[in-house]
C-alpha cells in the first residue's frame, strides 16, 4: 500500500489491508475460486480492495481513490474494518466454496 494510504487509514489499518490480500490469494489458491476484491464499504458507492494491486478503488469505475477521496472515507473504512464487518463479507463468500475432498 502506498506511502499516502498507509499514512491516512494509520500503519495497523494499512498492514491488515495488506493481511485481508493475502486471505484472498489464499482462498484462491486453496479452493480454486477467483477473488479479485473484498467490499470494504458498501452503502452507496461501493469501495473495494483490489487483491491484485493492493489499491482502493470504487467498484463501478475500477479507478483508485484519491487521495482527498480516501481520506473523506477514511473514517468509513476503518469502522467496517475494526467491526469486523470487512472480514465477515470475505468469510460469507468463502463458505461458499466446498472445501478438499467435499
Amino acid at each position: 500500500m502506498k506511502g499516502e494510504a498507509r499514512h491516512v487509514l494509520g500503519e495497523d489499518l494499512a498492514n491488515y489491508l495488506e493481511l485481508l490480500r493475502a486471505k484472498m490469494t489464499f482462498a484462491e489458491e486453496f479452493y480454486g475460486m477467483k477473488m479479485k476484491y473484498v467490499p470494504l464499504i458498501t452503502e452507496g458507492e461501493i469501495v473495494i480492495l483490489d487483491r491484485n494491486d493492493g489499491k482502493i478503488k470504487w467498484l463501478k469505475t475500477k479507478s483508485p481513490l484519491t487521495l482527498e477521496e480516501l481520506k473523506s472515507l477514511a473514517g468509513s473504512i476503518k469502522e467496517n474494518l475494526e467491526s469486523g464487518f470487512v472480514e465477515s463479507l470475505l468469510a460469507m463468500n468463502m463458505s461458499c466454496v466446498s472445501g478438499p475432498g467435499e
